[in-house]
């Protein structure tokens, strides 16, 4: 305990609690002795120096101020703290101790006036340096020339100095004694004295977006600011930095493990983590844990073991677990060198493969998440909520018709409310009001984010302009909206005279003539159908949500009309008969839906009967 067990947490009710389960672990293992002193029970150590209340993901800059730390005088004062902490963990008197805690707090206060002594001192011989480089001078011009230029580079290293000085200043004052503070930064070496890294990084990060409310983008700036993590992208959750983290502390060939979010095995902003540890580590088991929940909250997890070494010859072993404990199923791997992300996918195959030639949904429809109908936080912070917003009934408030997820159901809108709209706060104060063409065409598709999984799609018709909120996405076929132009949209395509041009990007006036070859009833069958579940199942990037990512890459069959007909005419069957009672049961459609796309994708008949019994199993 004293040697090789360490912890740290930003909260420090956690660091009690941890010393608290261990001073059980120590006290159960004894047995008493009437006969002996304290009956025999040994007194238990002071753990303050091992359980420490710090933020983990920021470091110390102390590359410019890393010399002074090397100082004679500084590392023998370090020495002197570190002596002190030792004692201080087998102190049994609170008179030692409390010794200790002052001789430590002089130490420490010795230490601070070392550094600013020999931060003085450094700051002196910058400017005789440049004194000297100048004295060499023969002209009044060439010195004023030189002194500018020496100066100007004098305030940059300045500034870094002074950061690194101010990390050094952080070691100084750090009290591991104060069970009520803790530290904003986090290092080894001089809060545990570990120099070289850690064997066994074990742990359990929060679980929160980074950009999820104005503290976690406080933190999301203070991290990318340290300039410290390689596998930061788009908008990642915070275990992201975790994970990268608990690896660079350790020592070569040590592990890391840590259980997280099984968001990290389908999001898109965990790729870069994901081909970072393929290149980097040594991946020696992922655990899927999809199928069992582990702790109370929704959320379910996966673990990973990572080792400190090249693993570029490694094959990772890959075990999903469920439905219950002990029930593991191996899946296939191979050498990391010749694995992608999709390595870290709960699945056991790739996504099916189609032969017939396809179209991506999003070179079809405009895929968009719809508003977010609060008061937006900084022009009207807390002045109004979704529900103060919506109205049962029609009237001159109330004139745009509305659903969020919960009202639409599979094939259409279950029913909807009705949305304030054209008054002092509708829409101009919402916190995202989207643009007005994203709800006000004639047909369109809206989809669910589907929290309950994936099992069953509910993808509904709309042509009543409905407007939606952020829990369902549009689908809107790109010659819908011939002329609008807004800065969503030049994110994914622009016009030919649209400036800047963007090479990278399709043409619009492309997607445009390629939409009118697709019927929305057509799409509307493929969306619905078992073979778009099967695609999003394997490629989401979440085992929980639908983004509008996932549904991107959806490939639709590039069939002429006459082609798309016969699932147009089982469409209007299936939404003639919801109209008259949305609890029609429509299988037997809906299965000769699945059929005929199927067949469209290029499946042979005995292919589309194996993929039935599959799906009835």
């Amino acid at each position: 305990m004293q040697n090789s067990i360490f912890g740290v947490d930003i909260q420090p009710v956690a660091c009690q609690i941890a010393k608290l389960r261990f001073f059980i672990s120590l006290a159960v293992e004894q047995e008493a002795d009437p006969t002996g002193e304290n009956f025999g029970i040994k007194p238990l150590p002071n753990l303050e120096t091992r359980f420490i209340a710090a933020d983990t993901l920021i470091g110390l800059r102390l590359s410019e101020a890393g010399p002074l730390l090397q100082d004679d005088a500084v590392q023998q004062k370090r020495k002197d703290i570190e002596a002190i902490r030792e004692r201080y963990f087998l102190a049994n008197n609170r008179r030692i101790k409390r010794d200790l805690d002052r001789r430590e707090k002089e130490q420490r206060e010795q230490l601070e006036q070392t550094l600013e002594d020999l931060g003085a001192k450094w700051t002196a011989h910058q400017q005789r340096e440049i004194d000297r480089k100048v004295a060499l001078l023969r002209t009044p011009e060439q010195r004023r020339r030189v002194r500018e230029a020496e100066e100007n580079q004098y305030r940059a290293r300045k500034r870094a100095f002074d950061a690194g000085l101010e990390d050094a200043r952080k070691i100084a004052r750090w009290d591991p004694y104060d069970q009520n503070a803790k530290a904003g930064w986090f290092d080894t070496e001089y809060m545990f004295g570990v120099d070289g890294g850690f064997d066994v990084v074990i742990g359990n990060p929060p679980y929160v977006r980074a950009d999820s409310g104005a503290r976690h983008l406080e933190m999301r700036q203070r991290i990318e600011a340290s300039q410290q993590y390689e596998t930061l992208w788009e908008k990642w959750d915070l275990y992201i930095p975790f994970i990268e983290r608990g690896y660079k502390l350790l020592t070569a060939g040590g592990f890391a493990t840590m259980i997280v979010s099984d968001a990290y095995c389908h999001s898109k902003y965990a790729q870069k983590s994901q081909n970072w540890f393929l290149k980097n580590s040594r991946i020696l088991r992922l655990d899927f844990f999809s199928q069992i929940q582990i702790f109370d909250a929704a959320v379910r997890n996966v673990t990973y073991l990572f080792q400190k070494t090249d693993g570029s010859y490694h094959k990772p072993q890959r075990r999903v677990h469920g439905p219950k404990f002990g029930a593991v199923k191996l899946l296939p791997t191979d050498e990391q060198r010749n694995l992608t992300y999709r390595a870290f996918f709960p699945e056991d195959t790739d996504v099916q493969q189609f032969s017939a030639p396809t179209v991506a949904l999003d070179d079809i429809c405009y895929i968009s998440v719809g508003m977010v109908v609060h008061a937006d936080e900084k022009k009207a912070q807390g002045a109004f909520e979704l529900r103060d917003l919506v109205s049962d009934e029609k009237d001159e408030r109330h004139p745009k018709p509305f659903v969020e997820g919960k009202h639409l159901a599979r094939w259409l809108p279950a029913t909807n409310k009705w949305l304030e709209w054209g008054t002092e706060r509708a829409p101009g104060l919402f916190r995202r009001p989207t643009f007005p063409e994203l709800h006000d065409v004639g047909e369109k598709l809206i989809s669910v984010d589907m929290a309950a999984g994936v099992n069953k799609l509910r993808v509904a018709y709309d042509a009543q302009r409905l407007h939606h909120n952020h829990s369902a996405w549009s689908f809107i076929p790109w010659h819908s909206l011939l002329g609008v132009r807004n800065r969503s949209i030049k994110k994914q395509t622009r016009y030919r005279d649209e400036k800047p041009q963007r090479p990278d990007l399709p043409k619009r006036e492309d997607l445009e003539k390629t939409s009118q070859r697709f019927a929305m009833k057509f799409l509307l069958g493929v969306m619905n159908s078992t073979a778009a579940r099967d695609f999003l199942r394997s490629n989401r990037r979440s085992n929980i949500h639908l983004y509008p990512d996932d549904w991107k890459k959806l490939p639709i069959p590039d069939v002429t009309p006459e082609q798309q007909a016969p699932v147009v005419e089982l469409v209007d069957q299936i939404l003639d008969m919801k109209r008259v009672n949305s609890s029609a049961d429509t299988n037997t459609q809906e299965a000769e839906v699945d059929r005929l796309v199927y067949a469209l994708y290029g499946l042979s008949d005995e292919e589309i009967a194996t993929v039935e019994q599959k799906n009835q199993t």
